[in-house]
């Protein structure tokens, strides 16, 4: 019983942490470290010269949104499963 409720926490943690993924709450970090990279490292900085580089976004939503309700619904569903026959 113990195993399945925290199999069940993981599992509700993973999901929580794609949906703040999806949400782009990093996005601005994300794309902070990336511009920093470019301004300190001298050979980014003459690809970026020669090249112009469209903003894009960070994280492939494709793969999040596929794994993310599953997730979050089979984590939440052990969780408290085992915690309503835990109580009982």
């Amino acid at each position: 019983m113990n195993l399945l409720f925290f199999i069940g926490l993981l599992l509700l943690m993973i999901g929580g942490a794609l949906l703040v993924l999806k949400g782009g709450m990093f996005n601005g970090i994300i794309y902070s470290f990336r511009q920093f990279y470019k301004r300190t490292s001298k050979l980014e900085g003459y690809v970026s010269e020669q090249i112009e580089e469209s903003p894009k976004s960070p994280i492939n939503s494709s793969l999040i949104d596929l794994y993310m309700y599953p997730i979050l619904l089979s984590g939440a569903s052990l969780f408290f499963l085992t915690l309503f026959i835990t109580v009982i």
